[in-house]
């Protein structure tokens, strides 16, 4: 991995851009220059990398063939734009969107889950993040697998960050509002998100399921190469700045005691914080906010099924790792070489 690189974020200003490249910049890797891209609206401003500012080009007008490598985190818009481009000129992509998430040819990759999709891509190489729900749990039932997973059933609890910066403001301001007795404002959310929980997360089909839900469902499967495991997921908005939040209850066909589960959760790199007679027998989000772990607590048997909480940084870990992680294997692996 002494070669440098080339390498572009495209939707370098948004919540998950901001972390892809602080994560980048810490973790010193061989790359020669970063181009920040966005749309045109955000050129001229800057952004950090490590400590670097750098100017924000338009995406528009950048040439692709500069860069051997772009990370694309500026939504499924602006991926279909300008993906096909990029490509034509010979530079390989990550994309965090929904593009390409569940394409036959293009690979769905979680971290230590399912590595082995990064190999023999070829040239033009695209590669396709999953949602940042998906992620974090991803890792934590492939740490079950073995046991044969049969049902997986999922309440989420996302902070509005994962809705974007202005999500982040309208709680802070209707939270101001409410303390001074004003009347709230709706910009982002359709009912106030300020001392609420909005159950439901993006448009809905004709079986009433959203598109969190559904994106959960079917990446899932994918990621874990499981086609045929049952999932049923419900994913809720809460008044939290940052950090998601996971209840989780599997079923699996041997039976699983809650140390056993322990045992593999930490084999597998999470980590384990599970003692009720302790000063903190669990993590929240607001404690997984800023690391880049998957915290694991409150594993627990009832009959069949194994139930557990996660709680994970939703923009760090759950979208820009998997993205700066595939970085790293595509490099360890020669494709810009």
């Amino acid at each position: 991995m002494s070669e440098t690189i080339r390498l572009a974020v495209v939707g370098a200003t948004n919540l998950i851009g901001e972390a892809v490249l602080d994560l980048l910049a810490e973790r010193q890797l061989p790359i020669g220059r970063v181009f920040a891209l966005d749309i045109a609206d955000k050129e001229g401003e800057t952004v950090s990398f490590g400590n670097l500012e750098l100017e924000v080009g338009a995406v528009g007008e950048f040439d692709f063939a500069n860069v051997s490598l772009a990370i694309f985190v500026g939504g499924a818009d602006m991926t279909r734009q300008y993906v096909p481009e990029a490509r034509q000129a010979g530079c390989a992509i990550i994309d965090f969107s929904s593009t390409y998430r569940l394409s036959d040819d293009v690979p769905l990759f979680v971290p230590g889950v399912n590595e082995a999709v990064l190999d023999d891509l070829g040239e033009g190489l695209l590669v396709a993040v999953p949602n940042c729900t998906v992620s974090p749990l991803a890792q934590a039932l492939a740490a079950l697998k073995a046991s044969g997973l049969q049902r997986v059933s999922v309440a989420t609890y996302q902070s509005v960050s994962g809705s974007g910066r202005a999500a982040l403001e309208e709680l802070a301001n209707q939270t101001t509002a409410l303390f001074g007795a004003r009347d709230v404002e709706l910009e982002v959310y359709p009912k106030r998100i300020s001392f609420n929980v909005l159950p439901l997360v993006g448009a809905v089909d004709e079986d009433g399921v959203s598109e969190e839900e559904r994106s959960i469902e079917h990446e899932l499967r994918k990621v874990l190469a499981l086609p045929a495991l049952e999932v049923e997921a419900s994913c809720v908005r809460v008044p939290v700045f940052f950090g998601h939040g996971w209840a989780v209850s599997v079923k699996t066909g041997d039976e699983l005691t809650p140390a056993k589960a322990r045992e593999l959760f930490q084999a597998a790199g999470l980590q384990v914080v599970d003692d009720p007679a302790g000063d903190m027998p669990y993590v929240t989000p607001l404690e997984s906010s800023g690391n880049e772990a998957v915290w694991v607590s409150r594993v627990r048997r009832q009959g069949q099924v194994l139930s557990f909480w996660l709680a994970a940084d939703n923009a760090r870990t759950g979208a820009a790792l998997p993205c700066v992680a595939a970085t790293v294997a595509l490099m360890k692996r020669g494709y810009f070489a």
